[in-house]
């Protein structure tokens, strides 16, 4: 059972990591969307949806490191 400063230390913590996911799958979804319908029609749409790819692999990449040591953090809580 965690105390109530650790319980919040992870209710942070895990705020973090759902907005930071959030982010991610809305990058790409909106990546996939703006490359399938504006980026045929010019090079702006190519450019948003290149740019969009990269935010949300930068972005997983960042909750990739956090969600590990989120992890760790968790398993050494008694």
């Amino acid at each position: 059972m965690m105390d109530e400063a650790t319980r919040q230390a992870f209710k942070g913590r895990f705020i973090i990591l759902t907005v930071m996911l959030n982010i991610v799958v809305l990058c790409f979804a909106m990546a996939v969307f703006v490359l399938l319908r504006f980026a045929p029609e010019g090079t702006i749409g190519l450019a948003i949806g290149i740019l969009l790819v990269a935010v949300g692999v930068a972005f997983s990449l960042s909750f990739r490191k956090h969600y590990f040591l989120t992890k760790a953090w968790l398993r050494e809580q008694p």
